[in-house]
């Protein structure tokens, strides 16, 4: 065993060993070839240059020092002039420093190769928001530098673009930025696509937003002339289409912002119940502000509701009509005048006088003796004055009825 061992350490003869998992490369100037024919590799690269094994011969006693990094495999695409696929043979070398090593076999010997042709195209871009701004900040629409982006890859892979897309974090942002951001580019099925597909570019996009504290600020308003609106009217409601502000702006012009004013409003011209609609001229709102949900400052509405004036008016010794008393009897009562109250709009209770409404008692079927009985009104012109709201002094009276002495209610003629 000695003798044997001596005679390969003398003799020396190579022997073999593969090396797994060698990842091949093109052939230097290969992709610059097929690129100036306006050709590309179809696929990811690395999907493309499957790793392959590596057998190689070496004299035994340094065979054990040669490692993957000692051996380089690659794919020539030199020969290549249009678009298809090719099965392209995978040549290796084995250059250890101070080793005579040589390349026995490569497996697989030959991969598959998909080229396509170069195209350009140019491709729209979208913005979309991730997350959201913290509470009390504003952002406005992102402006792009560009709404395209130029791409350039396999014709198959360009194809297959439906575009590109500025993914913009809200999350944490509290001022305005301007900045270059990488676009994510989809298919057609909205799939994000390798940027590796594409020529020499990461996609990316210039962008600028504004991002801005905001707060809602009350609307004031003041209402001029309204003495001169006619007394039988009142202002009985004032409504306003916004009555707050959510308004952006720097921060320090938002903290001395408290309410926002208007031209005063003159409703001198009112003579008649209605609805009257005035646009109001805002005053004291910032330069730059920025105000939100799509309100236009130049549009605010206030529409004044005018309407009657209800008063409240005494009547004092209002006669009372006692009506229907039987032939033969005679009554006594309580009292024969009394007091109301009207209450009502102004414009009819300032025309509105004592002989407009009767008040009465119904005696009609009463015989001798001594009721309390309802007071009755009536207006003379219903139509006008029925609306109104009357409270008599009483409600009742005291009624005292008897037969007249020596009345003959056989022949009504008193004799016996």
């Amino acid at each position: 065993m000695f003798l044997w061992g001596y005679v390969l350490m003398n003799q020396n003869p190579d022997r073999e060993k593969t090396i797994t998992g060698i990842t091949p490369k093109f052939e230097s100037g290969s992709e610059a070839d097929i690129t100036s024919r306006k050709l590309t590799v179809y696929g990811n690269i690395s999907d493309v240059l499957k790793k392959v094994d590596v057998t190689i011969a070496a004299p035994l006693t340094e065979i054990s020092r040669i490692t993957a990094d000692d051996i380089t495999a690659t794919v020539s695409l030199n020969n290549i002039y249009s678009a298809g696929t090719y099965e392209l043979e995978v040549k290796a070398v084995c250059n250890p420093v101070g080793v005579d090593a040589k390349v026995i076999s490569v497996e697989p010997s030959r991969i598959s190769i998909t080229l396509d042709d170069t195209v350009s195209r140019s491709v729209p871009i979208t913005c979309e928001f991730v997350g959201r701004l913290p509470e009390g900040f504003w952002h406005d629409q992102p402006m792009l530098f560009t709404t395209s982006i130029p791409l350039e890859g396999a014709r198959s892979d360009l194809e297959n673009v439906e575009g590109a897309v500025c993914y913009i974090d809200l999350n944490g942002l509290t001022s305005t930025f301007t900045r270059s951001m990488e676009l994510t580019v989809l298919d057609n099925n909205g799939n994000k696509m390798d940027n590796s597909l594409f020529t020499n570019v990461i996609p990316s996009v210039n962008v600028q937003m504004r991002v801005l504290p905001h707060k809602h600020v009350n609307i004031l308003y003041e209402l001029t002339d309204t003495d001169q609106i006619p007394d039988i009217y009142e202002i009985q409601s004032e409504t306003l289409s916004v009555s707050t502000l959510d308004i952006a702006a720097e921060a320090d012009v938002l903290a001395g912002l408290e309410t926002i004013g208007s031209v005063p409003i003159s409703v001198g011209g009112i003579d008649s119940a209605g609805d009257y609609t005035y646009t109001l001229k805002l005053t004291g709102i910032p330069g730059g502000a920025v105000i939100l949900d799509d309100v236009d400052r130049n549009n605010i509405q206030l529409v004044v509701t005018v309407g009657d004036r209800y008063v409240t008016k005494h009547y004092y010794d209002i006669p009372i009509n006692f009506t229907g008393l039987a032939a033969g009897l005679a009554c006594d009562y309580e009292f024969t005048h009394t007091d109301l109250v009207l209450y009502g709009p102004a414009r009819l209770i300032n025309s509105f006088v004592s002989s407009d409404i009767k008040i009465s008692v119904n005696l009609a079927g009463r015989g001798p003796g001594e009721y309390d009985l309802d007071l009755e009104y009536k207006f003379e012109d219903p139509a006008t004055f029925d609306d109104m709201q009357v409270s008599l002094l009483h409600d009742k009276v005291r009624v005292i009825i008897e037969l007249l002495p020596n009345f003959n209610e056989t022949n009504g003629d008193g004799n016996l």
